[in-house]
């Protein structure tokens, strides 16, 4: 029988929550203040993070004045979240359970809607993005962070099985050219957008998701014998014949909402 992509989020996050808390590349990642500042003034501005996990995004946009309403899919990760507001004074932020595809909240409510490190886990990520842009208000900014795969198949294709060898409840790392596409879609007008690679030690990568120790040995085997495109593609760093450190490639964009 087969699981339910939604059921495999909410399993994994549910046993896995605590460790994005601390999380290095969650807790601080450099593109944090990038997507604050992206947003221009905030006080007083309706935010919405989707799927915000332990809730740095959140926390982020509310130090910055905003009044934020956070979501996720799985229960655990909310009350984690709302603990660690709790822990740092954090008044600004409201947490509600929702589906990406489906936001319980009425048309032209937000001015700002982000999204990071979080949309490779969505069933239907063309429906996030409608429902992202039914929520904005005319003019409001989708601001939106995650790891993409190549255009080329092969390179794709090596990404996500790995991905998906990691962490059970990841779906799929799309393109850049697919979300520009869909954006377009939903009258979702691109206005900035900037690509990098975040470079990650293996083994702390794989104790954020907590991938039981025989599929570690048998992830690093599999990764160390890739065609050397992919590796070099992953930017895989050997040391004494252990895999050291890999990278992933990350989109951030912006797209702002038509006036209609």
């Amino acid at each position: 029988m087969l699981i339910p992509d939604s059921d495999r989020v909410r399993a994994q996050f549910a046993k896995t929550a605590q460790a994005y808390v601390t999380s290095e590349s969650h807790a601080k990642g450099e593109e944090l203040a990038s997507m604050v500042e992206l947003a221009g003034p905030l006080e007083g501005r309706a935010v919405l993070d989707v799927a915000t996990g332990a809730g740095h995004t959140a926390f982020a946009f509310a130090r910055a004045g905003a009044r934020v309403t956070a979501t996720d899919l799985t229960p655990q990760m909310l009350r984690t979240a709302q603990a660690v507001a709790d822990e740092r004074g954090i008044d600004n932020v409201t947490f509600r359970w929702a589906r990406a595809e489906a936001l319980p909240f009425a048309e032209d409510t937000f001015d700002v809607v982000t999204c990071r490190i979080a949309a490779h886990h969505f069933e239907q990520p063309t429906s996030f993005l409608s429902e992202v842009a039914r929520v904005l208000r005319s003019n409001g900014l989708l601001i939106f962070v995650d790891n993409i795969a190549p255009v080329n198949r092969e390179l794709a294709s090596a990404v996500n099985t790995i991905e998906r060898w990691r962490d059970p409840s990841h779906v799929r790392a799309y393109s850049v050219v697919d979300w520009v596409a869909w954006l377009a879609e939903v009258s979702l007008e691109l206005s900035y957008m900037t690509r990098f690679y975040r470079r990650k030690s293996f083994q702390s990568w794989l104790d954020v998701a907590q991938t039981p120790n025989k599929e570690r040995w048998l992830l690093e085997r599999h990764i160390l014998e890739l065609p050397p495109a992919v590796r070099d593609y992953l930017q895989v760093e050997v040391v004494a014949e252990r895999l050291e450190t890999l990278s992933h490639e990350v989109v951030l964009l912006v797209a702002r909402r038509l006036v209609t």
